[in-house]
């Protein structure tokens, strides 16, 4: 006699024990690389955002550097001995500030350098121009760094 066992299938279409535990193993995995994908995502438009905004902050202490050089070959133009011997001057303006230097290299030629800052950022901006002409002539013009 053959012994047959019959195995319960399921007839109101319901999924076995071991099919739920895969189908609930797999939704896991799914949800975790999921998450996993979100959260990098979120790190890295953080780390956008922080470089944007130290962008930002550079360009606005290049740009006030920038406008005290202006200033300053402004008023060497009026004076050509403004700055001479007076050390450094401090200059503020609306979104920073900035120090200057003015060096005599004869010849009429005079050395700027200015730092402009904005928060905690600085920029430095290197200047050498010629008085001998009007208006004054730019030799050099450079940003440098500390």
């Amino acid at each position: 006699m053959l012994k047959h066992t019959c195995q319960r299938t399921n007839v109101k279409g319901h999924m076995s024990h071991k099919s739920a535990v895969a189908a609930l193993l797999i939704v896991i995995i799914i949800s975790a690389v999921a998450l996993l994908m979100a959260y990098s995502a979120s790190i890295l438009g953080i780390g956008e955002l922080d470089i944007g905004y130290t962008a930002q902050r550079g360009g606005e202490a290049f740009s006030v550097a920038d406008g005290c050089v202006e200033e300053t070959l402004r008023r060497i133009t009026l004076d050509s001995n403004y700055g001479i011997g007076a050390g450094l001057i401090n200059l503020t303006v609306s979104n920073g500030s900035c120090t200057i230097q003015v060096s005599d290299l004869g010849s009429s030629r005079r050395r700027i350098v200015v730092t402009g800052t904005s928060g905690v950022y600085n920029k430095k901006i290197e200047t050498e121009i010629t008085l001998s002409s009007t208006p004054i002539t730019i030799d050099t013009w450079q940003e440098t760094t500390d």
